[in-house]
C-alpha cells in the first residue's frame, strides 16, 4: 500500500512504478512469449515510457494510440494495431506508425491492404466463435459480434489460396478479466483444429488480453499455449495484458467534502465522482476502499459530487467516524479510470502522480480549467 501525504491535491490518480515493475518482471518469465502492453486501460505518456524498457512493444486501437505509442517506443519495439473502425483516410499513416495490423474483418483486409506499406505484417482478428463471458456486454465472442472474422466465414476464405497470401498471422481475443487459462488453451486447440494449413502458414499469433495472470491458479497452462504452439507450427507469440498489468497498480484519492444524514443513512460526499471511475457504474461493481472494515461501528455511503443521483460507490463500514477533510482511497484503479473518465458537471479531472521505484509521490499533471473549456470553447480561425 502506498502511502499518501499532505501534498496531493485531491482528486488525484496515482500509479505506483513498484507494481507494474513486479507485474512486467513476472511476465517476462514465460518463455517463448513477447508482451505487448495496450494502451487502452491506461494511456499515461509516463506510465508507457516506464514500461518501454519491460516490454516488446504496444498495441494499439486507433491513429491517436498509435501516434502515442510511436511518440514513446526505441526502434527495437514494435507496434501492433487492431481495431474495428479503421478509417480511409488514416490507414496510410496507420501504415506509417505500426509495425502489424490486424484487420478486423475480411472486407477491411480486401479494402486497405494495397495501401499498407510493404514491410507492415498483415494479420486477421479471428472470432473463434467460443464464447467465455457471461455477460454480452462484455464478451468479444457473442453472437453478431463485430469483433474479428468468424471462424466459419474464414474457413470458407481460405479455399482462396492465392488472395490469402498475404496474411501471415492472426489475431484472438476470447476473454474477459479472466483467472482461468484453461480457456486460453482451449481456444488455442479450438483454433488449430479448424484451420492446421494455415497455422503452417502464418509466422505469428496474437493471444489478444482479458487476463488476469497474477490472480490465476493456473499459469503454467499459458506457457503450455505459447509452446504448443512453438513447438508444432514455430510461431511468435505475442500476448497483450492490460488490466492484468496496470489494474492493481493504479489509486483514485479523494478528500471526504461533506457529511450528513439521509433516511437516517450516513452520507459522505467526495470531491470526485464516478465520472472519474465509468467503469463503476458501467459494471455496477462497488470498489475495494483503504481501510474499510466489514466489521467496522460506522457506515457510510460514499457519494460522489456531481448532480447525477447515482453518483454513488457503495455503501462502507469504518472503524473510525470520518472526518471532514479525510482521505479516501480507491484501490485496484489502475485501469479505465482516467483514458475513460470525463468533466461532466464541471468537476475536474484527478492530478496525476507517480509513486516512484525510490518511493517519492511525484506531481506529473494537473488539469485546470483550460483543459476543460478547450472542449467547448468554439474557434474562429478552425481550418477544415
Amino acid at each position: 500500500m502506498i502511502l499518501i501525504d499532505d501534498s496531493i491535491t485531491t482528486p488525484a490518480f496515482i500509479y505506483d512504478e513498484n507494481e507494474i515493475k513486479r507485474k512486467l518482471t513476472d511476465l517476462c518469465r514465460i518463455q517463448g512469449c513477447k508482451i505487448l502492453y495496450p494502451l487502452k486501460p491506461c494511456a499515461i505518456a509516463d506510465v508507457l515510457r516506464f514500461m518501454a524498457p519491460l516490454v516488446n512493444g504496444f498495441s494499439v486501437s486507433s491513429l491517436f494510440e498509435a501516434m502515442l505509442a510511436k511518440d514513446v517506443v526505441k526502434n527495437h519495439h514494435v507496434i501492433h494495431l487492431t481495431t474495428p473502425g479503421l478509417r480511409p483516410d488514416e490507414i496510410e499513416t496507420i501504415s506509417e506508425l505500426c509495425d502489424y495490423i490486424s484487420f478486423n474483418s475480411l472486407s477491411q483486409w480486401k479494402l486497405h491492404r494495397s495501401r499498407l506499406n510493404s514491410g507492415i505484417k498483415q494479420g486477421l482478428r479471428i472470432n473463434p466463435q467460443l464464447s467465455f463471458v457471461e455477460d454480452d456486454r462484455y464478451d468479444p465472442c457473442r453472437k453478431h459480434s463485430k469483433l474479428g472474422v468468424p471462424l466459419t466465414e474464414l474457413l470458407h476464405e481460405l479455399n482462396d489460396v492465392s488472395s490469402f497470401k498475404h496474411i501471415n498471422g492472426f489475431l484472438f481475443h476470447t476473454n474477459c478479466d479472466s483467472t482461468d487459462f484453461d480457456d486460453l488453451l482451449e481456444t488455442v486447440k479450438h483454433i488449430e483444429a479448424y484451420l492446421p494449413d494455415a497455422l503452417k502458414k502464418i509466422s505469428w499469433i496474437n493471444f489478444g488480453g482479458g487476463y488476469l495472470f497474477d490472480k490465476s491458479d493456473n499459469v503454467e497452462v499459458l506457457t503450455e499455449a505459447v509452446s504448443f504452439l512453438k513447438r508444432k507450427y514455430d510461431l511468435d507469440i505475442f500476448f497483450e495484458p492490460g488490466r492484468g498489468i496496470i489494474g492493481d497498480a493504479g489509486y483514485l484519492v479523494s478528500s471526504v467534502i461533506d457529511l450528513f444524514k439521509s433516511d437516517n443513512r450516513s452520507i459522505a460526499i467526495l470531491d470526485t465522482t464516478v465520472n472519474h471511475m465509468p467503469e463503476v457504474f458501467e459494471y455496477e461493481y462497488q470498489p475495494d476502499i483503504a481501510r474499510a472494515s466489514r466489521n467496522g461501528k460506522y457506515k457510510y455511503i460514499l457519494a460522489g459530487a456531481s448532480c447525477l443521483a447515482g453518483d454513488i460507490f457503495g455503501e462502507y463500514k469504518f472503524d473510525q467516524p470520518l472526518t471532514i477533510g479525510e482521505k479516501i482511497i480507491f484501490e485496484s484503479m489502475g485501469a479505465y479510470t482516467l483514458v475513460k473518465a470525463n468533466m461532466f458537471n464541471g468537476i475536474n479531472l484527478p492530478s496525476i502522480y507517480a509513486y516512484t521505484v525510490e518511493g517519492k509521490i511525484v506531481l506529473k499533471k494537473r488539469f485546470c480549467y483550460d483543459d476543460y473549456i478547450s472542449r467547448y470553447e468554439v474557434k474562429s480561425n478552425v481550418t477544415e
